[in-house]
This record gives structure tokens, C-alpha cells and sequence, in this order.
């Protein structure tokens, strides 16, 4: 191609040398300024041709060259024009101009160059640079203040509010003072009116009592006054003090262990109670209202097995169609499903129902089984003929050993009084996504192979308890744990013996010692000798013949006479009764599930407020130290910048139209595709029914295949608070509450103010899968 014939052919060919070689020209402006130019151009350019050399040289001398010549933008300015002198020179610029002027003056060592000039008056640049700005504004405006699922480690500063007090001859008259914070490098204590000191060398000897876990007897402890002030919250005298510098080191090493053992029987320093309340707070409220169920997994014959599940209103209405108790796959499949979280830590299990020979066989397998069998497309293509088709979404979770003890803390639960819990330690949380993913169609159906045998689901199913809060509880009334001898009698002469497991006033459950094929009668007489119930009658609720786990029912007739008797009975003997009551039992079960599960969350979460303008509502992100949800974006310190998966995208400033559907129009679901260059990293967004229907999603498949980008779905999901307190606000209150009122007051009020959490869940792996192998959602068509 000629070059134009008003344009010398040497000045084109300078021009491209000059943009090719831009950045070099850049290192070279400040060791030019610096006469250290040639030097430069030996360390950056030495193997470039001379004829190169001399024009990047030029082009350097060139642009450092003083120049007087006048800036004006007027003609493409964005906002007022002003007069002003800059150096003595007279300028007229808007307000971005004048930016520019400024940081390109300091660029070239506070001189008024060619460069300088030539900056100020590209229109090009000028829009550059405020597209740069409203980009910063865009990032600044959707940062949310992060903080991670584990407990605050509050390291040096931590100081607990113990509930002693301690004397000393010399300070306030030997009187006894409250202990308001206590750390292995001081304490403050309280006083009601400005303490009496006795002495002139700010040397206290104070009197501890016996503390368990620290002393075993009344002990002394030097201290070195530091402060004293009044509190006008509290309205009393607070004075400081810091251990004495002679305090043997390892007298300090064993108050440091007293204080950090007893962070979760007493509550901490003011500040930093506050801090922990806040925290748990704000996790209680994540979980009360997360779409996952928790599943709590523990080893048993050598195998991890679903102990306990973790039910809330919200779980259980997000996943209506799918239940632990009824779905979770059978033996085989679910150790094979362990096995593959354990390594990858997050799989999706694709369920359905295959048509053979008249017969319905129930299939489950992973989608990376089936990808790396290249059964996927088969399998899908087969599956979705019946409307049985779902998709699960699974994550896996270790337990660790001090989330347990920090769980048995708090709640004053006695460990050896719960072996079950002590086994936990996994959690598996799962989720119901089949309603996102869509009607699945295959591009190029395959020729079909056999399927394995270990996919197909023979449907014996776990035996999982079910753990909810006591108000969601649908039993009426209270149960007792038991364990005593019964017998079953059957007619005139059989009988079976069996194990009283637990009672109410209407009714029992029993384990039959030899469980089988039964045929009991409608109605049947239970003795118990322990209680003194003998031939009481009894109707079958239900039989389970392989457990030999029998509910049984009072009699509609007989409810009114024998269940008063009963309730006589455990009226009688509260104090027996009262400690096998199961639903303190149940509450303390919920509460330690709960305690594991808050710091154990699976996916990254934004709490959102009550505030006028929408974007302002992003309070909190929780996330895990190392979260997958996140990219393909990065953490910066404490804060995480959400713009990229809200901010609309062709916006000048800050805006969110998809926050807005989700918090002001109730859209519940969403999806932010972006996907990455393999080469140069980049990172670019597809719009959602790109990315799902139509040309772009053939060509992202095309390049999936190849290695060459490399997909990050992440699904939204915006729930509503329903309601202010969670199971557990009351609990976590309760501490605050004693330590200062007002502050008790004003974090109960806030409560109200959270209207949502949005989950954040990247969801890539089967989406991956689904590009890999051609299958696409079926588009929705709308009627006209």
C-alpha cells in the first residue's frame, strides 16, 4: 500500500517507529531530563538499527524541548473554559484540561515542554484520560468493605471482661474494682467516683481471687499505672495499667493462655465484643438466608456418611424439589461423589430417570464422570426426555478440630455428652440449580455407548437426621430421650423385644432387637417395665422392616385418658424428665450445626442495607480467604471491587440496572459471564443471552475447545431478608446487652435494616463442561 502523496514516505515510516516504540520513549523522557540519554539508549536500545536509534532519539530531545506555545482545549472541552498562566503562559483549559496539564508537568520535571503541550491538546489523550476517570469512579463507587468467614483474630489487642474483681492496698482504699479488660499486657478497672491513689511511684500491687484456669489461690500481680479517665457512657472512672516490666516471662506466657482459653466464656473488652458481635451478626444472617443445606458428614465404618442436616425456612423453600433424605444418591455413588469433592472440592451431580425395556432405571453420576467417560452428551440426551432431569450442586467443606471447640464454648455444651457431634468432620452443602440450567440440547448428538453400572441409583437412601429451630419444629409437644427394655405384643402370643428409644405424651419410638418382615396388627400393646406401662395400647404410624425403627401413636380414643396419665407421669418426675427433654437436646444440636456451618459458608456473600441509592446498599462482603467466587477479579486489602459483575457496562458513572431489578423489581436470579484471554489475560464480558443462545456462544465453544479463553459464569442470587432476627440474635444479644445498653439497643435496631444477601457462586465448571462438548439451553420462546 502507497502512502499518501501529501505525507513524505520518511516522516510515515518516523511515525510508526515513534508509536511502535512509545513505552521506550517513555523509561527515556526522565534520563533525558537527567542528561543520562545515551546511557538510556545503550541499556534499552542496543540492539536496535542506528536509523531507529536516532529517531527514538529525536523523538525524546523533541518532546523535553521548552516550549511557549499557548494550550487551548475549548474545542473539545467537556466542561467551562478558564484563563490562566501557566510558567507565564496564557492557557485555556477546563478542569480537565488543567489535570492533565498538572500531571504531565510533574511527568516532565515540573517543565512546560512540547510534550506537556502536545498532551493537553490531543483530544484523543483528553478522552482517554476521562474515560480513566470514570472508571476509578465506577471501581470506587461498588467497593464493598470484606471480611473473611473465620473469626476475628484480634492477635495482640485480644482482652477479655472477666467477671471478678481484684484489690490492692494503695488504689481507691483497698476496695474491690470490677475488672472491665484484662490481656496478658494489662488491665483497666472500673471505679465509681476518681480512684484514691496512695502511693507515688504509679506501682500497684493487686490482689487477683482464685480463678480457674489461671490460679489456684489468691495471687499478686504488680501493675504500673498508665491512665485514668471518665467514661460518660457508662458514667464511671476507667484506670489503666500495664504489667509490671519484672513480671517473670513465664507468668506472662500463662495469663496470655488464661485470657485466649476464656475469649468464649466471657465476653470481651467492649470494643472488641462489639466487633465480634457485629460478626456474628452479620454470618448468622448470611446462613438463615442462604439457598444451600448444609449437610454434616462424619466417618463411620471407615466411610464419611451424612450425620445431621441443617434445615431453615428458606433452604427448604429455595430447594423444594430436592430433599437429602429422598434424592441423596445411593452408597456407591455418593462414596464415589466424596472421593471427587475431596480433591476437587465442588463437583454438580446430574440425576434422571433412562428408559430401558419398559423399565425405569434411576441414573446419578458427576459431571466430570461423565465428561471423562464422553458420556455426558448421551446421558443428558437421554435424561431430559423425562421432566425427572435435575441438576445439584455440591461443596465440600472440612471441619476444623477449633471450629468444634469454639462451638461446645459458647453454647456450654459437654462434649462427651455429644459423641455424634464430636464425629463430624465435613460439611457437604448442596444446592438445587436445576431451575437456572435450564431445557439442555445437544448440538451433534453421539452414537450411543453403554453406560457403567455404577451410575445407576437403587434408591436405598440414608438415614440422615433432620435438625431445625425450635419454632420451626412441627412436633407439638415435648419428647423424652430414652433407653430402656420394651416389649411388643403381638395377638394373644407372639411378642418382640425392643428398645424404647424416645417418648411424648402421644406417642414412642422403638427399635425392634430383631428387625424383619412384620405383619403387626393395626394396633398392638407395649409394656415398659422402667415406666410401669404395661399393655398399653398403641397405633402403628410407621414400620421401617430394614432399621427395625417402629413410631407408634396413642389411640384417637385414648389420647385424653392415657396421654394425661403420661403427662402426669413426667410431671411427677420433672427432675429425671428434664434432662432427657429432646428439644434442649434438638437446641443444642441446632446451635452447634449452626456455629460450624457460619464459618464454614461456601460461597462468597454481600449483606445489603435499607438506602436510598442503590449502590450504597453493598454493606459486606464475606468470603474465603482464597475465593474461587471472585474471579476472574482480584481483592484489593479489605475491599472487593463488585463492578464487574454489577456495574452496567456502556455507563459513564456508576449505575446498576441489575442491582436494581434484583432489589427493587424481586429478580432473584442471575447470571455475569466473562471470559479470558489465554494470551494476554484480558478480560472481557459477554452479555448473558450471548453467552447462552446464538452465534457468540458457538464461537466461545469453538474457542473453549482450543484452549484459547477460558469461561467465569457466576450466578446472583439476591435473597430477601423476611424477617430481622435469625435463631440465634437473642443469643448473640445477650453478652452485648450486659456491657452497655445503649450500644445493645442501637445493633438491635440495625437488624432491621438488612433487606437482602446476594450469594455469589461461580458456577464455571459445568458451564466449562457444557461448552467442551456443544450443549446449549433450549431458547425460550415468548407467544405473540
Amino acid at each position: 500500500m502507497s502512502s499518501s502523496p501529501l505525507i513524505p514516505d520518511k516522516i510515515s515510516d518516523d511515525a510508526l517507529v515513534i508509536k511502535q516504540y512509545k513505552s521506550l520513549i517513555n523509561k527515556l523522557i526522565p534520563l533525558q531530563q537527567e542528561n543520562r540519554l545515551l546511557e538510556g539508549l545503550n541499556k534499552f536500545s542496543g540492539r536496535l538499527p542506528s536509523r531507529v536509534r536516532n529517531i527514538i532519539k529525536e523523538e525524546v530531545i523533541r518532546l523535553t524541548s521548552l516550549t511557549d506555545a499557548s494550550a487551548d482545549n475549548s474545542q473539545f472541552a467537556k466542561f467551562p473554559v478558564l484563563k490562566f498562566k501557566h510558567f507565564g503562559i496564557a492557557m485555556r483549559l477546563d478542569k480537565v484540561g488543567q489535570e492533565i496539564l498538572q500531571r504531565e508537568t510533574n511527568r516532565f520535571s515540573d517543565r512546560y515542554t512540547v510534550g506537556v503541550f502536545e498532551s493537553v491538546m490531543n483530544s484523543e489523550h483528553y478522552q482517554s484520560f476521562i474515560k480513566q476517570e470514570q472508571q476509578e469512579k465506577i471501581v470506587k463507587a461498588f467497593c464493598v468493605e470484606s471480611q473473611y468467614f473465620n473469626d476475628i483474630d484480634f492477635g495482640e489487642d485480644l482482652a477479655i471482661r472477666p467477671n471478678f474483681t481484684v484489690f490492692s492496698p494503695t488504689f481507691d482504699k483497698g476496695k474491690n474494682c470490677p475488672v472491665l479488660s484484662l490481656s496478658h499486657k494489662g488491665m483497666v478497672v472500673e471505679t465509681k467516683r476518681t480512684p484514691v491513689i496512695e502511693t507515688e511511684n504509679s506501682v500497684f500491687v493487686f490482689t487477683f481471687p482464685k480463678v480457674a484456669g489461671f490460679t489456684d489461690k489468691q495471687t499478686d500481680i504488680t501493675y504500673v499505672l498508665t491512665d485514668t479517665n471518665f467514661n460518660k457512657e457508662s458514667s464511671v472512672f476507667e484506670t489503666a495499667f500495664s504489667l509490671s516490666p519484672a513480671t517473670p516471662k513465664k507468668f506472662i506466657e500463662r495469663l496470655a493462655k488464661y485470657v485466649e482459653n476464656a475469649v468464649n466464656q466471657f465476653p470481651l473488652q467492649r470494643e472488641l465484643e462489639i466487633e465480634r458481635v457485629m460478626q456474628n451478626l452479620e454470618r448468622d444472617r448470611i446462613l438463615a438466608n442462604s439457598p444451600w443445606i448444609p449437610l454434616f458428614l462424619g466417618q463411620k465404618d471407615g466411610q464419611l456418611q451424612p450425620l445431621f442436616e441443617l434445615m431453615t425456612p428458606t433452604n427448604l423453600e429455595y430447594n423444594s424439589r430436592y430433599s437429602n433424605l429422598k434424592d441423596l444418591p445411593t452408597h456407591n455413588i455418593f462414596y464415589n461423589l466424596i472421593k471427587e469433592l475431596q480433591v476437587h472440592k465442588e463437583t454438580f451431580l446430574l440425576k434422571g430417570v433412562l428408559e430401558n425395556k419398559n423399565q425405569e432405571v434411576h441414573v446419578a453420576a458427576t459431571h466430570r464422570q461423565l465428561a471423562n467417560n464422553g458420556l455426558i452428551k448421551q446421558f443428558i440426551q437421554l435424561a431430559t426426555l423425562s421432566d425427572k432431569f435435575s441438576v445439584i450442586q455440591y461443596r465440600l467443606e472440612t471441619v476444623e478440630a477449633s471450629h468444634k471447640s469454639v462451638a461446645f464454648d459458647i453454647h456450654d455444651i459437654i462434649a462427651s455428652e455429644y459423641g455424634e457431634l464430636s464425629q463430624i468432620s465435613h460439611i457437604l452443602f448442596c444446592k438445587d440449580v436445576t431451575n437456572w440450567i435450564g431445557n439442555l440440547k445437544i448440538a451433534q448428538p453421539e452414537p450411543l455407548k453403554p453406560f457403567p453400572k455404577v451410575i445407576i441409583d437403587d434408591l436405598s437412601r440414608w438415614s440422615i437426621a433432620i435438625v431445625m429451630e425450635d419454632q420451626t419444629d412441627r412436633r407439638a409437644e415435648a419428647r423424652y430421650l430414652m433407653n430402656a427394655p420394651a416389649i411388643i405384643k403381638v395377638g394373644l402370643f407372639k411378642q418382640h423385644e425392643a428398645t424404647l428409644n424416645d417418648l411424648s405424651a402421644h406417642g414412642l419410638k422403638l427399635t425392634l432387637n430383631k428387625p424383619g418382615d412384620i405383619n403387626f396388627e393395626e394396633q398392638i400393646k407395649i409394656s415398659v417395665k422402667v415406666l410401669k406401662l404395661s399393655g398399653q395400647k398403641y397405633q402403628i404410624v410407621k414400620y421401617d422392616k430394614t432399621s427395625g425403627i417402629l413410631h407408634l401413636k396413642l389411640p384417637e380414643q385414648l389420647v385424653k385418658t392415657e396421654g394425661q396419665k403420661l403427662r402426669g407421669l413426667f410431671s411427677n418426675n420433672s427432675e429425671y424428665f428434664n434432662q432427657r427433654d429432646l428439644s434442649i437436646r434438638q437446641r443444642n444440636i441446632y446451635r452447634f450445626l449452626w456455629e460450624l456451618s457460619i464459618r464454614n459458608l461456601p460461597c462468597a456473600s454481600v449483606l445489603i442495607t435499607n438506602n436510598r441509592f442503590t449502590i450504597d446498599r453493598l454493606k459486606t462482603i464475606y468470603h474465603k480467604e482464597e475465593s474461587f467466587d471472585l474471579q476472574p477479579f482480584d481483592v484489593l486489602g479489605n475491599e472487593v471491587p463488585l463492578h464487574g459483575f454489577l456495574a452496567d457496562k456502556d455507563a459513564t458513572g456508576p449505575k446498576s440496572q441489575l442491582l436494581e431489578d434484583m432489589l427493587r423489581k424481586n429478580q432473584r436470579d442471575a447470571h455475569v459471564v466473562h471470559v479470558v484471554r489465554s494470551n494476554n489475560k484480558q478480560i472481557i464480558f459477554i452479555k448473558e443471552q450471548d453467552f447462552l443462545f446464538g452465534k457468540v456462544r458457538s464461537q466461545i465453544s469453538s474457542h473453549v475447545s482450543k484452549n484459547a479463553i477460558e469461561p467465569f459464569v457466576t450466578h446472583l442470587s439476591a435473597m430477601r431478608c423476611t424477617d430481622p432476627n435469625t435463631p440465634l440474635t437473642s443469643k448473640r444479644l445477650a453478652q452485648i446487652s450486659k456491657l452497655d445498653l445503649n450500644v445493645y439497643t442501637k445493633i438491635n435496631a440495625m437488624q432491621k435494616g438488612y433487606t437482602h444477601v446476594l450469594y455469589i457462586t461461580n458456577v464455571s465448571l459445568f458451564h466449562s463442561v457444557l461448552l467442551k462438548f456443544s450443549i446449549y439451553p433450549e431458547a425460550k420462546t415468548t407467544n405473540k
